[in-house]
């Protein structure tokens, strides 16, 4: 499912605070080569690399596969690259950990998908593996916001191609019964004269999961649960929020 230009990626998805340092950590105790599944243009598989673990990064998205393998070239970081689903895929090889950061597994629209997805991350794990991963609950937030939110403005950046400011405006709507979050994105670009120059509209939907739903899927697919915190530098789970997991093969 393309949700973006690849060429604002970088500009706009930027990571959760902490999620770099967090994973680097993981993968330099690895006792043996990690995956990223859902590594887009290599953000977080790049920063494991240079943290000295063998990495192979695994997307759906071939435009943003092209970005991550030339940063990996210009960085003379050897990296193995594929592109497959996180649900469905094969990589004929096990991993001593696999990490799914920045809320790819919510890319994830059903149950029946998460549970393909997690057999399918186990398969390719050694032995008392692990499976790191972030996801959010939204449901204090949407408590607090409401369930829907008209457009207006997110943030702004610079598209270091173009020189142009790009300005990001966003809406959602949540429904609480499938638990799928739909998010309208528009990119503006502003040229120097401070003139639009043109605007790229984008459909990104997300699902959230509870703690207990979570917990009784990975149960199910064949995992024991380590940790699970409510931010990257180890602080409790509120309830709602970040969940950062830790999941072992068993």
């Amino acid at each position: 499912m393309r949700a973006y230009a690849s060429r604002f990626y970088d500009g706009y998805f930027v990571g959760v605070e902490g999620d770099v340092a967090f994973y680097a950590a993981h993968a330099k105790e690895a006792d043996g080569a990690v995956l990223e599944v859902g590594c887009g243009s290599g953000r977080i598989a790049l920063a494991l690399a240079r943290a000295g673990a063998e990495v192979a990064g695994l997307d759906l998205d071939a435009d943003l596969l092209a970005l991550a393998r030339g940063k990996a070239a210009e960085a003379g970081l050897a990296i193995e690259w594929g592109e497959g689903d996180m649900a469905e895929f094969d990589l004929g090889r096990r991993f001593a950990q696999i990490h799914v950061p920045y809320r790819t597994f919510q890319h994830l629209l059903a149950p029946a998908d998460q549970i393909r997805a997690l057999h399918c991350m186990a398969d390719h794990l050694d032995d008392d593996g692990l499976l790191l991963f972030d996801s959010f609950d939204p449901l204090g937030q949407l408590a607090a916001e409401g369930f829907t939110s008209p457009l207006c403005k997110d943030t702004d950046f610079v598209d270091t191609a173009t020189g142009h400011q790009v300005v990001v405006y966003y809406s959602r709507a949540a429904d609480p019964q499938t638990q799928i979050l739909e998010q309208e994105l528009i990119f503006e670009e502003i040229g120097a004269d401070g003139v639009a120059v043109g605007r790229t509209f984008t459909r990104l939907l997300l699902r959230w999961s509870t703690r207990w739903e979570l917990e009784h899927l990975l149960a199910g697919c064949g995992f024991e649960v380590m940790a699970l915190d409510g931010d990257f530098a180890g602080g409790a789970y509120p309830g709602y929020g970040n969940q950062i997991w830790t999941a072992r093969k068993v």
